[in-house]
């Protein structure tokens, strides 16, 4: 199965940025120590790539606690939950609300996988990600999601605990004894990659006390494409690649690279296996959105060379004539209304 690099969209870190924020931590210097872009909040769904995401919550949980994505759900607004906030309100049950959140993933994170199994009395909630992140930071991603479970089926008015068990991955320090107060007791450390969460059915079947207006309004799921694309890698590099554009960062490969989890080697050699390369993946990128940013702005030529890394105006249009046989500017007077 090819590797690639994983995405989850930018909305999904407000609750962290926002406790961050109550917290007096500088939210702007904490997203620019792991590269993510400092205008996030502007731009929600704006994919970002998840091992950058994931390494905000492990830089922060390493000066605050192993607790912090605990912390961190268990303290939000409802509607600064990103998932719940978008999706799940408007339903009329945990189950509901989880059925709804499971259906939405694929649009909102490439790499995590939720499932939901009914019994005769219980409801099994799985998760994991498809991603192989190491043991620290697996446990607080998944400590982030069972936590975000649980404030689902606290909507009910249900009383804690409100799982019969949860099988969590350890911290690899601290094991799981930061989290019993959190979950109860019957919390034990899962033997897998994965979270497993037995719920009793009359909680997940028991209404919300409110019910917020159904954000969906019965229409279909918002309109993006699902973040993992076609399934290769050279369609998630120019994922990023567009990110990094529109985020005006300096294009090279090793942030790409780090990105996808892979060495320099096997980055290179599974793009060459896909028949592209990474030189061919930018100037690919580069050109359409060249064209875009032609058609559908007046941004002038030399502004548009400097967002997308040219030297000068004289690099794009060199180029542009390689692509198109014409100049920029008669492009743009081509596709005028």
């Amino acid at each position: 199965m090819s590797i690639t690099i994983p995405f989850i969209r930018g909305f999904a870190l407000f609750p962290t940025l926002s406790w961050f924020a109550r917290r007096g931590i500088p939210v702007e210097e904490a997203l620019h120590a792991v590269s993510l872009p400092r205008d996030m909040v502007a731009f929600p769904c704006r994919p970002v790539p998840l091992v950058q995401a994931a390494a905000l919550l492990q830089t922060c949980a390493r000066q605050i606690g192993p607790d912090l994505p605990y912390r961190i759900v268990s303290e939000a607004d409802d509607l600064e939950i990103a998932m719940l906030g978008r999706v799940g309100l408007g339903t009329g049950t945990p189950r509901e609300a989880l059925a709804r959140i499971i259906a939405a993933l694929p649009f909102y994170c490439s790499h995590e996988h939720v499932s939901m199994r009914k019994t005769t009395s219980s409801t099994i909630v799985s998760e994991f990600f498809s991603h192989r992140f190491d043991p620290e930071t697996t446990h607080l991603l998944l400590q982030y999601a069972a936590t975000m479970i649980d404030r689902i089926c606290g909507m009910t008015g249900a009383a804690r605990s409100r799982f019969l068990k949860i099988e969590l991955p350890a911290h690899p320090e601290f094991g799981l004894t930061h989290l019993t107060g959190c979950f109860g007791p019957d919390i034990v450390a899962s033997r897998s990659r994965g979270l497993s969460i037995l719920i009793d059915n009359q909680i997940m079947d028991r209404p919300f006390g409110s019910c917020a207006r159904d954000r969906l309004n019965g229409r279909q799921l918002p309109d993006h494409n699902p973040l993992r694309g076609d399934g290769t890698l050279a369609a998630s590099v120019r994922l990023l690649l567009v990110s990094m554009i529109e985020d005006g960062q300096a294009i090279t490969i090793e942030p790409v690279v780090s990105a996808a989890g892979l060495s320099a080697r096997s980055f290179q050699r599974q793009l060459k296996e896909e028949g592209r390369s990474f030189s061919k993946l930018l100037a690919e990128t580069r050109r359409s959105e060249t064209q875009k940013r032609l058609h559908e702005t007046d941004v002038t030529i030399a502004s548009i060379a400097a967002e997308l890394g040219y030297a000068d105006q004289a690099s794009l249009t060199r180029a542009f004539r390689r692509w198109t046989g014409s100049a920029p500017r008669h492009f743009r007077v081509q596709r005028s209304p």
